[in-house]
């Protein structure tokens, strides 16, 4: 909708109700009960102080002073309490709550990456990725190699329909599904199932370590032959080993990376679930096992190709809530995508350091490294996924300001005068709710910008 045709169209709207209020005083007392009849008055824009009835009546839009002189709030100063109709003030709601959680994801973007300056000792003012990057040609041999998992990102299904029920002004929340176009969360037993359109997904730790599925964690193979090792290779190697132990024999073998081929134990680390023909020390998932999910710690229904499933429990995916009213749906899936949960993935490392490094230094570098992939990098990740999912949230309510709310001023005639004038409100207020929006969305970008240079340095 354009300036002009919001400006019109709440220029209509309050003409309406200010010619009903014509008759006076009782007018007013109408227009605050919310109700009353609406007589039929011709009244010209001329013949009408719209401000000055509206201040006489007690009733002000957000940037003008009520009747106690106190100037009313609007969306950009986080009011959403506007036009007293619980579709459209759940609408300002969410777009309040979306720029709360823009600026929150994009603060914990840039607090993982001024974190990962200080461990590595880069300066305030020095780009993390140039800073990182020579810090890791100062103390690494070439071809080290990090690996890391997708983060598993959730909408909690509930959360959605309660923000579903508040915009629809019901009390309580219905008992009720979702679509989910993804996976969802299912309880792991013997007796779980999916409908036709989904595989079911079990995720077990296996008691005798062996993995028909997909292994997450180490994967320990027994090498009878020299082979290549990606991992650490616990025997002998015909190449630059990394660093050496005793074995239970009282011999020296190689216990760290191995530049030739190796033979022995090679335990690889899988951050991504993969193919393990060995012992896999970690989570195993298999698809539609017989049985069930019995002894599984987790259980998810997985939709084949773009289907999209039912789902009451916690979606990976897109959801969408369903709603009788178009601006409650498009209020309840933007919740959905900014109350969105993501677990940080895990991230493996295989390198070597220099040789000849000073002892203390390459100690420090070692114990940043560390951090780095145990807990900074898999927090970006999850913080980055978060943030897109966010974003696109940003773009259904900036899609929604004009389509989603069209039904609730089409039904502005029908409700007291007091609605009328609220209704005229909020419409002078979808310029703010574009500004909030695209300025959030703004900053947030600039991080997740960031990040992603950071993360294509290192081909994560």
């Amino acid at each position: 909708m354009t300036f002009l045709q919001t400006r019109l169209a709440q220029r209509s709207l309050a003409l309406g109700a200010w010619a009903a209020l014509g008759i006076g005083a009782a007018g007013c007392s109408a227009a605050q009960a919310g109700s009353g009849p609406e007589p039929d008055v011709a009244v010209s824009e001329q013949a009408l102080d719209l401000g000055g009835l509206a201040s006489l009546c007690g009733l002000a839009c957000p940037g003008q002073k009520d009747d106690k002189g106190v100037e009313i709030k609007g969306v950009a100063d986080g009011n959403a309490a506007i036009s007293g109709v619980a579709s459209v003030d759940a609408f300002f709601a969410a777009v309040i709550r979306f720029q709360g959680a823009a600026n929150g994801v994009a603060g914990g973007i840039k607090g993982q990456l001024d974190a990962i300056k200080a461990d590595f000792g880069i300066a305030a003012n020095t780009d993390v990725v140039a800073g990182l990057d020579a810090a890791f040609k100062a103390n690494l041999e070439a071809g080290f190699k990090l690996e890391a998992e997708p983060p598993r990102c959730e909408v909690d299904v509930d959360a959605t329909l309660e923000a579903r029920a508040r915009c629809e002004g019901e009390v309580k929340a219905p008992s009720a599904m979702v679509s989910c176009k993804g996976s969802c969360e299912v309880d792991a037993s013997a007796e779980v199932k999916c409908d036709a359109m989904a595989d079911l997904e079990c995720t077990f730790v296996p008691p005798d370590l062996k993995c028909s599925g997909s292994c997450q964690g180490t994967c320990s193979a027994m090498l009878t032959a020299k082979a290549e090792c990606s991992g650490t290779c616990k025997g002998s190697c015909d190449g630059t080993c990394s660093a050496y132990a005793k074995n239970a024999m009282g011999n020296v073998e190689c216990a760290g990376s191995c530049s030739g081929k190796c033979m022995g134990t090679c335990d690889a680390e899988l951050a991504a679930g993969a193919k393990c023909d060995g012992e896999c020390k970690g989570e195993c998932t298999v698809t539609n096992p017989m049985g069930g999910c019995k002894g599984g710690i987790r259980a998810e229904c997985k939709a084949k190709a773009d289907a999209s499933i039912m789902c009451s429990g916690k979606c990976e995916g897109e959801v969408t809530p369903g709603s009788a009213k178009v601006e409650c749906e498009a209020s309840a899936k933007a919740e959905a995508k900014m109350n969105v949960n993501c677990t940080p993935p895990r991230v493996a490392l295989q390198y070597k350091l220099k040789a000849g490094l000073d002892a203390m230094a390459s100690s420090k570098f070692e114990a940043a490294l560390k951090l780095l992939v145990n807990s900074r990098l898999p927090a970006l990740k999850a913080e980055v996924a978060k943030a897109n999912s966010v974003v696109k949230a940003g773009g259904d309510l900036s899609g929604a300001a004009n389509g989603a709310l069209k039904g609730a001023f089409d039904a502005a005639g029908k409700g007291s005068l007091r609605t009328q004038f609220a209704l005229g409100c909020a419409l002078g207020q979808l310029g703010d709710v574009g500004k909030v929006v695209s300025g959030a969305t703004s900053n947030l970008n600039t991080q997740i910008e960031a990040a992603g240079k950071l993360t294509s340095m290192l081909k994560i």
